[in-house]
């Protein structure tokens, strides 16, 4: 979850709710892919968690993957592979990309706190799991990937505001 957080600059609610319907992984090696940011998954009081749609009509859009991240992907889909013969009858099949061994769909706030939990352990500095979307657009800018495209993948409404956020970069 944390690669892919860092690779894509997706937000915690739209990583938790991505399908695999909404994920084009290439037949051959070596080749990108791509996803679309169609849902977003969330825990509320009292409802548990709801899928929703992503929080702007800029946050649906489709996201290109690198060969790293389509390698990483299809990592993710074997070991849901594997769990689901070792949980025969008792695994769910929710269609998530990241889920639970029994293949419920991660909780959003789990995620924070687990990678919160994790920074501290191992006594990193301070970073947010939602810090992983800044690093994400700080690094591509920082590869002169043009700011259009950088907003874009972010899901940003307008380029103003990427630059505004980014703007030291």
């Amino acid at each position: 979850v944390y690669k892919f957080a860092l690779s894509t600059g997706m937000r915690r609610s739209e990583i938790a709710g991505l399908k695999w319907q909404s994920v084009d992984l290439p037949e051959g090696e070596g080749e990108k892919g791509n996803l679309s940011v169609v849902s977003t998954l969330h825990r509320l009081e009292g409802l548990g968690l709801v899928e929703a749609e992503p929080k702007t009509e800029g946050s649906r859009r489709s996201i290109r993957l690198s060969t790293k991240t389509v390698d990483l992907l299809r990592a993710v889909r074997g070991t849901q592979e594997l769990q689901k013969l070792e949980y025969g009858p008792l695994w769910q099949n929710t269609g998530f990309v990241f889920t639970h061994p029994n293949g419920t769909p991660l909780i959003p706030d789990q995620i924070t706190q687990d990678f919160a939990s994790i920074v501290k352990r191992f006594d990193l500095p301070h970073l947010t799991f939602h810090g992983l979307r800044h690093a994400f657009a700080t690094l591509a800018l920082k590869q002169n990937i043009h700011p259009k495209i950088v907003s874009e993948a972010l899901g940003h409404s307008k380029i103003g505001i990427t630059m505004n956020l980014y703007s030291h970069v």
